[in-house]
Formats: structure tokens, C-alpha cells, sequence
């Protein structure tokens, strides 16, 4: 599987969702569920894993319709997190494609967020997702 900012934008593209940039004060980036828009501050995006992860997991969102507003209680916020992490790694990090990187001798993190172009951060949970939530053995 290819694994590059091309690849998210056409499959964001295929969705009929807009990316546009956008200056946010404190955040990243933003989903809009009934715009069907994401906004992204590339002036806080700290290179090319970054963005990657950002827009896999923000088309999370729309793959598992978890959004919420602002005053939304925290634990709803947290779930729709997850939610929009977990349809990005079903997605971004397949399962066998992962087993077959481990089994390939690429078992640092690093080296496996290098191959999934992820940043290490996402690449754990990819990882604990498999194995602690579904208790997929590695």
C-alpha cells in the first residue's frame, strides 16, 4: 500500500471533502461534519508524518461520524477521538500490511511509523489498538 499525503488527499477528494488552510489561534486542524470541510494550519504542522496523521485522522471522522462542537462534554469529545483514530488505522495501517512489517523485521517504532509515513505518537496507538483493544496477537 502507498503511503503519502497524495494518497489521503485523493481519497478526502473522492468524499467530496474540502481541505482548505486555515489559521487557527490554538489548533491544528478542524472538521466540519455538514460542510464537509477540513481546515488545516500548516503553520503548526511539523512536517510532512504530521500532516499525514492529521488528515488520515480527520477523515476519521467522516468514516465513523464522530464529530462534536465545542461544548460538547469531554467524555463525548474523547469518544469521537477514538472513533475518528480507529476508522484511520483500519484504513491507514492495515492489519497484515502491519504483520508483515513486523514479520519483515521492521519492529521500531519509528521504522514502522516511517513506513506507514505516521508519526510515532499515532503508530502506538495503531499498535495498542490491534493488540489491546481487539487482542489481535502481534
Amino acid at each position: 500500500m502507498k503511503h503519502d499525503l497524495d494518497e489521503v488527499y485523493r481519497d478526502l477528494e473522492k468524499a467530496n471533502i474540502t481541505v482548505l488552510p486555515y489559521r487557527f489561534r490554538h489548533l491544528k486542524s478542524v472538521s466540519l461534519a455538514d460542510e464537509k470541510v477540513v481546515g488545516i494550519d500548516h503553520s503548526k504542522i511539523d512536517g510532512y508524518a504530521e500532516e499525514y496523521t492529521i488528515l488520515i485522522h480527520e477523515k476519521g471522522h467522516f468514516d465513523s461520524g464522530a464529530f462534536y462542537t465545542m461544548s460538547s462534554p469531554y467524555p463525548l469529545k474523547e469518544q469521537a477521538e477514538r472513533r475518528a483514530d480507529r476508522a484511520a488505522i483500519l484504513q491507514y495501517i492495515p492489519l497484515e500490511e502491519l504483520r508483515d512489517c513486523l514479520a519483515g523485521g521492521i519492529v521500531e517504532i519509528w521504522d514502522l511509523a516511517e513506513h506507514f509515513g505516521v508519526t510515532e505518537e499515532f503508530m502506538r496507538k495503531s499498535i495498542g489498538y490491534y493488540r489491546d483493544i481487539l487482542g489481535i496477537s502481534l
